[in-house]
This record gives C-alpha cells, structure tokens and sequence, in this order.
C-alpha cells in the first residue's frame, strides 16, 4: 500500500473491531504515514473502523497540516458496483467533506470496503489541504 500525493505518503495501516457481548462496539486503528522525511505513526479509536480512521489519519496529519482541523465529513455513502458477486463485490465509497465554506466529493472504488474508505478519507484531507493552501496563498 502507498497512496501517494503531494502532501503525505501512507505506508500502511491495522483497524482491529471489537463488538462486546452487550452490544457496545469500537474500533481501534494505527496508521503510517510519511510527511516530507518525517516518519508519523498515529493510533485512534472510534465507533466504528472509518472513524477510527479518520481519527488516526487525524493526528498523524494535525502537526504538518493543522488546516485538516477545519475538514468535516458531512456524507459518506456506499455503493455495491458488481452486486452480483454478493459480499465480494466491488464497492464505491464517496465522501463529501467541508471545510466551513467549500463542499468537495471524493471517492474510491475497491473490493475492500477499509481499503476504499480509507483511500477516500485520504483524498477528502488532501483536498482539504489543497483547498486551504489556495485560500491562503490567494
């Protein structure tokens, strides 16, 4: 795995969910990223495996990109792209973010329902960080 762009590479992730026996369910995520030379490893929980995530995504982010405090996540949707293939099918995951001011979309599509959202939350905050840096250089 390395999703790549100008800003920051991902060199991996892990996302552990737990459902307990009441019914209560969390998920935990540690994260890998490179920033420039700088080497950032990153854990976060959250209600559910994406959001552990976009915590963990989150942090390793906030010291070099402070900006991606400002991104919000307003919609995030799924779609089943070959339905024919029952739980094996491709998916398509489309976020829709703002920063407050600007609504963006951004999507992936993968046999891996993590690996597609993950993708997404990275395009969402490397959109975000594009969108603030343009803002700010204006």
């Amino acid at each position: 795995m390395s999703t790549s762009n100008p800003y920051f590479v991902a060199r991996g992730y892990t996302v552990t969910s737990e459902r307990r026996v009441l019914g209560e369910s969390y998920a935990d995520a540690v994260l890998e990223i490179q920033v420039g030379d700088r080497l950032v490893r990153r854990g976060a929980r959250g209600v559910g495996p994406v959001h552990a995530l976009d915590n963990a995504l989150r942090r390793c982010l906030e010291r070099a990109f402070p900006e991606v405090a400002d991104v919000k996540l307003s919609d995030y949707r799924v779609t089943v792209v070959d339905a024919d293939k029952g739980t094996g099918a491709h998916v398509r995951v489309l976020i829709r973010a703002t920063n407050g001011a600007e609504s963006w979309d951004a999507g992936c599509v993968s046999d891996n329902i993590i690996d597609a959202s993950f993708d997404a939350l990275c395009a969402t905050f490397v959109l975000g960080i594009m969108r603030a840096t343009t803002a700010a250089s204006a």
